[in-house]
C-alpha cells in the first residue's frame, strides 16, 4: 500500500537587492513596484530557503533521500555538479541524491512537487527536498521584462519538504499538461489563446479525475505572478470563481519564474484559507498543478 505524501514545510529567498519597475525602459506593468536582483549565484538563494524549509518541516537533513533541483538556470550551468554537491555537504544532506528537473519553464517547481510526491508515495525516498530557483540574467538574458513587457522576473529561490511524516498539508494530487502546439512558433494569436484555454481544462480534468475533488471543494488557487490577470481568465474558464484566485505580492517580489507558487504558499499558508488548496505553475505552454488538503490536528 502505497505512503501518503505531506507537504510539512516551505521556504524561500529573494534577490538580495531590491531595484525599482520604475526605472526600466519601456512600460511599466501593472501592480509590479519592484523586482529583486541576487548579488551571488542562485546557490547562495537556495542555501537559506532549504534551511527555512528544513526547520520548519522538523527534518532532519541526513534523512533526506533525494533532493529535486527545479530550475533552468542549473540545467544549463556546467559548473552546477560541484556547485550542487558543496551545498548539500554545507547543508548536511549527505545520504540525498541530486536530481534536476527542468524544461517546464515557470511550471517548473510545481511539477517537480508532484514528482517528489510520487517519490514518497512508492517508497522512493520517504523525505524529498524541492529546491526551485532561477537568476533572471541566466534564463532571460534580454532583461527581466517579460511576456511582452506584461511582467517583471526577479531572481529567487524557494525550497519545500516533501515527507511520509503525517502533518502539515497532504499532496492529494498531481497534473501535468504540455500545450505542445504553442510551442511552435507563428500561428494567429486566436489560436494560441484556445489551444491554453484547452490546456487549462485538460490540466484540471486531470486533477479531478486523479482526486475526486471538484472546483468547489477548493478554498484557494495560488499561481505564479506573471500576469495574474491572465491566469484568471484561464482558471476562471477551468471552473473557479474570482473569489478563489489569491494572487501573490507582485508588487513586493515581482514574477520568482517557476518559485512562485512555493513562494505565494509559503506566504499565505496560515491564512486561515480552509481546508483545500491549489497550486499552479505556468510556463509559455507547460502547465502544472498540485492540489493539497489541510492536515487535521487531533
Amino acid at each position: 500500500m502505497s505512503a501518503r505524501a505531506h507537504l510539512l514545510g516551505c521556504g524561500y529567498r529573494l534577490g538580495e537587492r531590491r531595484e525599482p519597475v520604475a526605472a526600466l525602459a519601456g512600460a511599466v506593468p501593472e501592480g509590479f513596484a519592484e523586482y529583486r536582483v541576487g548579488t551571488g549565484s542562485v546557490f547562495d538563494l537556495y542555501r537559506p530557503a532549504a534551511r527555512q524549509a528544513l526547520d520548519r518541516a522538523g527534518i532532519e537533513p541526513r534523512d533526506v533521500g533525494v533532493v529535486l533541483y527545479a530550475s533552468e538556470t542549473v540545467t544549463g550551468d556546467p559548473s552546477a555538479h560541484g556547485s550542487a554537491a558543496g551545498l548539500m555537504r554545507e547543508l548536511g544532506l549527505t545520504r540525498a541524491y541530486p536530481v534536476t528537473v527542468g524544461f517546464s519553464d515557470c511550471a517548473t517547481a510545481t511539477a517537480a512537487l508532484g514528482l517528489a510526491a510520487s517519490l514518497v508515495r512508492d517508497g522512493g525516498s520517504r523525505h524529498v527536498l524541492v529546491l526551485s530557483g532561477d537568476l533572471v540574467r541566466t534564463v532571460l538574458p534580454d532583461g527581466p521584462l517579460v511576456l511582452d513587457g506584461t511582467a517583471v522576473a526577479s531572481d529567487a529561490a524557494a525550497a519545500a519538504v516533501v515527507s511520509a511524516h503525517e502533518g502539515g498539508w497532504e499532496v492529494e494530487a498531481s497534473a501535468r499538461h504540455v500545450d505542445y502546439e504553442a510551442l511552435r512558433t507563428g500561428g494567429p494569436a486566436r489560436n494560441r489563446l484556445v489551444g491554453l484555454l484547452t490546456a487549462y481544462r485538460t490540466l484540471f480534468a486531470d486533477l479531478w479525475e486523479a482526486s475526486g475533488a471538484r472546483p468547489g471543494d477548493v478554498s484557494a488557487v495560488l499561481t505564479d505572478n506573471a500576469a495574474p490577470d491572465g491566469a484568471g481568465l484561464f482558471l476562471t474558464e477551468a471552473g473557479f470563481t474570482a473569489e478563489q484566485l489569491r494572487p501573490g505580492d507582485v508588487a513586493r517580489n515581482g514574477h520568482c519564474l517557476g518559485s512562485d507558487p512555493l513562494i505565494n504558499f509559503s506566504d499565505h499558508s496560515d491564512d486561515g484559507r480552509g481546508s483545500r488548496v491549489v497550486l499552479v505553475g505556468s510556463g509559455a505552454a507547460h502547465l502544472a498543478a498540485v492540489l493539497l488538503r489541510k492536515v487535521e490536528q487531533g
